[in-house]
């Protein structure tokens, strides 16, 4: 008996029976559900631009503004107050007056004279600037290397100038520097050698008749600067090892 053939029906698209009235998403139909909020959102977006504008064409009218001030201040009383500390006057800092010494001019005039009579302070370099006098002495004419022991000519020298500011009122300070290199001694640093140096100065003042304050500082190598020339580095390095004698235009405070 013949069999009937078996007619192929043509399979079922997953779109059959979706309506074509909007877009499709993995078989759902999208109906624009949500699609009221883009233009809500384009509406609120002109709405505020709108009110901006008009904001920015009006003019307060300092009564309104006044009476709106009024009707919440009762409101908002209970809002706490930040106070900030303002100066009660625009003034700087009162400037602290030191007591006055010896005129470093007549002063000046007296070290170069009593300086060019010795043979080691004849070679120190002596300046008069900014309210004070700074004298310059060559280390390596007053200590060995990497040393602090003074010769006996530096000794006589540093004492003689003790004398002639033994009646000096003004304050002193005495600054030790030295060069780069490190010391072959038995001071590790350099600050150590200058300090160190600075103190056998100090105490030389006092011994030779100086009885006023003195200020004693290190600074090692810090204001070295190597010379653009390689020929002036020995010179510069020399000018480096050196003890400045600074004396200041002020006295010490009476204690």
């Amino acid at each position: 008996m013949p069999q009937r053939a078996k007619s192929k029906r043509p399979k079922a698209s997953p779109w059959q029976g979706l309506s074509l009235g909007g877009p499709a998403y993995r078989g759902r139909i999208d109906n624009g559900g949500q699609a009221w909020l883009l233009t809500f959102t384009d509406l609120t977006a002109l709405l505020l631009t709108f009110f901006v504008l008009l904001y920015s064409m009006s003019t307060i009218n300092d009564d309104d503004w006044q009476n709106l001030v009024d009707a919440l201040s009762p409101r908002l009383s209970g809002l706490q107050e930040v106070t900030v500390a303002m100066p009660s006057a625009d003034e700087d800092a009162e400037e602290v007056e030191r007591i006055p010494g010896t005129d470093l001019n007549y002063l000046f005039s007296l070290l170069q004279e009593q300086m060019a009579e010795d043979p080691i302070l004849a070679k120190a370099t002596v300046a008069h600037a900014d309210e004070r006098i700074t004298l310059a002495l060559p280390g390596d004419l007053l200590f060995a290397s990497g040393s602090t022991d003074l010769g006996e000519a530096a000794s006589g020298s540093i004492f003689a100038l003790g004398a002639v500011l033994g009646n000096l009122r003004n304050v002193v300070e005495i600054a030790g520097y030295a060069d780069p290199l490190k010391p072959r001694r038995t001071y590790a640093t350099n600050w150590e050698l200058s300090l160190a140096r600075a103190t056998v100065l100090s105490a030389m003042l006092g011994e030779g008749g100086y009885e006023g304050e003195i200020l004693v500082r290190g600074y090692g190598h810090a204001q070295y600067r190597a010379p653009a020339d390689p020929a002036d580095s020995q010179a510069a390095m020399a000018a480096a090892r050196r003890v400045e004698i600074v004396i200041h235009a002020y006295a010490a405070e009476l204690r």
